[in-house]
């Protein structure tokens, strides 16, 4: 495929950014680090390279505004990069794979060129440097993306291509936006292990292929890591004129998860370590002497691209992995408000919760009102649902409440005849708002000035969804069907990209990821012994899980009330004690939590997740020097666990032992150098050790970093226009017909998206 115009050839890349700004921390670009100073790895602009020939407008790191450097001087030819298919002489199996990856379409697809061309029309090639760090390397290292360039691209169609990835020769920082540093590529290396220029024949490779595998493998390739380079991105304030903005955390959300075990603050713990090689490069089988491979599809949820070029068989494998258990749905509480009683009737019950759904009987009566409770659970995802791009990308709820004569009760996430859906919807999905408060539904990242609505499910928790509903007289029973939808775009999107050539809106598959049903009848309702609401979740885990999704809406006491019916099932499961401890700490209630922290250690001694709330609740009532001793075990066992490094580096300053501090700060952004909160803290510990030029840049990021109050009011100001967006940005929302916000909702939710200090841990 050949690209429509010379404007959009040189236009390249900028789809890879997912903007979480407004309420979220946002932060600047730093310059590289010391360490990357030291070992030489900023480029200078090549020698053969001039102002006057390359747009140095960024600096003179000729790859800014991305993260990405290089340990050789000067720009790449494009012949000493090989091509995919001279990789597929022998490598058949891989390259098959990979020409229906995402990775290999990386640059060409329709809508990543028009949305980059849009970038390169408002701003100017040299912008797309940006992106195309992740989704043209190849270009960025060949001096292309310059004005008037007139440098060959004969690896355009290949995108991320074989020598991309296996050319990278380290990542110093997880940074994101391309934050590794590229070498020149090699086929092979000499006796002595130096790199050797060109491409050496099928035979001489066959003949050497420990050379071979020396010159193209790195045992970091096997690092989540690694994958972050690219999987983690931010927009500096060179790309979008105002701030820098952190975009998607793919890396992060992973590092934080179970599936890195590295953390203990999860719900439920995993005995061994995932990367993100593990579940989306699994071993597959080639040939029939039982040879394997890394799969180099890439499986995850981008079902856009096969769909696009006719990858049946990519095709039927993402659909596959989609429906493979990534997401549950728990039916799980019903909550019946009876009509009020007529004159002279005495019958009249209170709303109860019904729940775990199916255990026990309950009546639901014609002219009753009804209140389902419904989880959604990320089980099998090692991120969040959807992850990174959730501003073009949908996820939603589908609820259809049909009673037994087929009249629809209740209808929230229908698709229209445009194919549009329900605005009203529960969404899993990202509304960015420019400074002047339009939406931006391009995908115009560059313009990105707040959000209007930002919504998902992080890995190995749950989200609470209530659904309210009245059953009419004359209806016999009703059909309660839940399901969570996905698709590859918006249809606002698909619209913009194809907008000459208007696309057919079932080319782009709806992927019924999980479903869920309950039938109950107008009347008495006995309980169901076999519980076919949830066949494969005990009573005990579906409590635990509701409980987990009360905490996420910030309703503390209904979830301390689930994890106490988790502790009444099983008293001797600890992480019950150990959550009912979190929802007490939630809401202040510290003593109720270090009583459930003891009691959880009577099981479990010194289990970390406990020890860490223990930590917690000493620093909140101030016993900042008897915290100490209790989190410092935790830091040594959990290195990489940022949380608890921050708080000790907050009690540290306390205390005034700064140099413990520094240590315990500086530890975070070795895990993540553009951390928020230790930006905030590091330069007054820098500052109280005499160091005054560290602590004024510490000033200044931090000054950057913080959350700008004028973007709330532009979100505010588009809620007031769209109150069905409003009303779902509530945590304790629930959905019904008519669905509205007054002015006193409004500011409920701005207040609820910089939630209280002692909340943010949880919702880190």
């Amino acid at each position: 495929m050949r690209l429509p115009s010379t404007s959009r050839r040189h236009a390249l890349a900028s789809t890879v950014l997912l903007i979480a700004a407004g309420a979220l921390p946002a932060l600047v670009w730093h310059q590289p680090s010391a360490k990357a100073q030291a070992t030489g790895n900023i480029p200078k602009v090549p020698s053969a390279v001039t102002a006057s020939h390359y747009d140095l407008r960024f600096g003179e790191n000729p790859y800014l505004p991305g993260n990405a450097s290089a340990d050789f001087p000067g720009f790449l030819k494009p012949e000493e990069v090989p091509s995919a298919a001279y990789c597929g002489h022998c490598h058949k199996e891989v390259h098959h794979e990979w020409r229906q990856s995402a990775h290999a379409n990386s640059f060409r697809t329709p809508w990543y060129v028009k949305n980059v061309a849009q970038l390169a029309t408002d701003k100017g090639v040299a912008y797309t440097r940006h992106c195309e760090s992740c989704h043209n390397p190849v270009a960025l290292f060949t001096g292309a993306l310059t004005p008037g360039s007139t440098v060959s691209r004969p690896h355009d169609d290949d995108g991320v291509t074989c020598m991309v990835c296996h050319s990278i020769r380290r990542v110093d920082e997880v940074r994101g936006i391309g934050s590794y540093v590229y070498g020149k590529p090699a086929v092979m290396v000499d006796e002595h292990g130096a790199p050797q220029p060109g491409l050496p024949s099928d035979a001489e490779v066959l003949a050497h292929l420990d050379r071979h595998s020396k010159a193209v493998m790195q045992p970091f390739y096997r690092s989540s890591e690694y994958c972050g380079s690219c999987h983690k991105a931010a927009i500096p304030a060179s790309v979008n004129g105002y701030k820098w903005l952190r975009t998607f955390t793919g890396y992060d959300e992973w590092q934080q998860s179970s599936w890195s075990t590295e953390t203990p603050l999860t719900f439920y713990q995993k005995d061994t370590a995932s990367s993100c090689q593990t579940c989306h490069m699994p071993r597959d089988l080639a040939g029939k002497d039982g040879h394997t491979y890394a799969s180099h599809r890439w499986l995850g949820a981008n079902t856009a691209v096969p769909a696009q070029y006719g990858f049946d068989e990519q095709a039927k494998r993402v659909v596959d992995y989609l429906k493979a258990n990534q997401v549950t749905i728990d039916i799980f509480a019903i909550t019946v408000e009876h009509t009020a009683p007529k004159a002279g009737e005495a019958r009249f019950v209170p709303s109860e919760l019904v729940a775990p759904l199916g255990s026990r009987a309950f009546e639901v009566l014609p002219g009753d009102t009804v209140r389902v409770d419904v989880v959604v659970r990320n089980k099998g995802i090692g991120h969040t649902l959807v992850p990174e791009l959730r501003d073009f990308y949908e996820s939603w709820l589908d609820i259809a409440a049909i009673s037994d004569s087929g009249q629809t009760l209740y209808r929230s996430g229908a698709v229209d005849a445009d194919h549009h859906v329900d605005p009203a919807a529960r969404s899993y999905t990202l509304r960015i708002l420019g400074q002047d408060g339009s939406a931006l539904d391009h995908h115009e990242v560059w313009k990105t000035y707040t959000k209007a609505y930002d919504a998902t499910i992080s890995p190995g928790r749950s989200d609470v969804v209530r659904y309210r509903f009245r059953v009419p007289p004359g209806t016999r029973g009703v059909q309660f069907t839940a399901s969570v939808r996905y698709r590859r775009f918006r249809r606002e999107f698909t619209d913009w990209v194809f907008g000459d050539k208007p696309s057919d809106p079932d080319r782009f598959p709806t992927v019924t990821m999980a479903t869920g049903s309950f039938h109950f009848q107008a009347g008495q309702n006995a309980a169901l012994p076999s519980h076919p609401v949830a066949p494969d979740t005990t009573d005990l885990l579906r409590w635990n899980n509701y409980g987990i999704g009360m905490l996420e809406r910030q309703q503390f006491a209904e979830a301390a009330d689930a994890f106490s019916h988790v502790i009444a099932l099983d008293p001797a499961y600890e992480p019950g004690h150990v959550n009912l401890a979190i929802a007490e700490y939630s809401r202040g209630r510290y003593d109720a939590a270090l009583a459930e922290i003891d009691r959880a250690e009577r099981i479990t001694p010194t289990d970390p997740r406990a020890e860490y709330y223990r930590g917690l609740c000493l620093r909140w009532q101030g016993h900042f020097a008897d915290a100490v001793p209790v989190l410092e075990p935790v830091a040594r066992r959990y290195r990489r666990f940022r949380q608890v490094h921050q708080e000790l580096g907050y009690i540290y300053m306390v205390l005034k032992r700064f140099p413990e501090a520094r240590n315990e700060y500086e530890t975070v952004l070795r895990i993540d150098p553009d951390d928020p909160i230790t930006h905030r803290w590091l330069g007054p510990v820098y500052a109280a050790m005499g160091d005054k030029a560290r602590a004024a840049e510490e000033a200044r990021l931090a000054a950057q970093t913080g959350n700008d109050t004028a973007a709330g009011w532009t979100a505010q100001a588009y809620w007031r226009l769209h109150p069905e967006l409003a009303s779902k940005s509530m945590p304790a929302h629930t959905f019904s017909e008519g669905d509205r916000m007054d002015d006193a909702d409004l500011s409920r939710v701005l207040q609820l998206q910089n939630p209280p200090s002692y909340l943010w841990v949880e919702h880190f």
